[in-house]
């Protein structure tokens, strides 16, 4: 059976990123999931994250400086729901936090409130896991290819 891969993060900061994850992952025996190929769906982006992240096998997070879009009733990101999801139900989890001295534009820098909310979702993360630290979308790249052959050798 063919492993699924579920990408979370937010998006207009990680473009790059993301976009040098498929590209390097394609030609894997894997089934990539993210935002870019959910297509026009039923549900609402929440729901069809949450759905797809059930049907993963590898859930890999992604988390730089933005917290992302809210859900207005838990008050959590997206990005953490779909985390959130990941650890109830037991997936293989991997987390990728920028480094202090990675390559983002300001303008993708969050403060206030959502920079705090962010922190404290780091602060879990750091917690829970192993972390890996990354600097520009080809660092993650390699990160995430190396890691995945090293758990789905062909």
């Amino acid at each position: 059976m063919t492993p699924t891969i579920f990408i979370s993060s937010t998006y207009e900061d990680m473009i790059p990123h993301r976009q040098n994850i498929w590209e390097s992952l394609s030609g894997l025996n894997l089934r990539i999931k993210g935002m870019e190929k959910f297509g026009a769906r039923k549900t609402c982006p929440l729901d069809t994250c949450i759905e797809e992240v059930g049907k993963s096998d590898v859930y890999i997070g992604i988390i730089a400086y933005r917290f992302g879009s809210i859900e207005p009733i838990t008050g959590k990101s997206y990005t953490q729901l779909e985390y959130e999801k990941a650890l109830s139900l037991n997936r293989n989890i991997l987390i990728y936090l920028m480094a202090d001295d990675g390559l983002i534009q300001p303008r993708f820098v969050d403060f206030g409130i959502k920079a705090d909310k962010l922190a404290n979702f780091k602060k879990t993360l750091k917690t829970n896991h192993n972390v890996d630290f990354f600097r520009d979308p080809n660092d993650l790249r390699i990160k995430i290819y190396e890691k995945l052959i090293e758990i789905y050798p062909s």
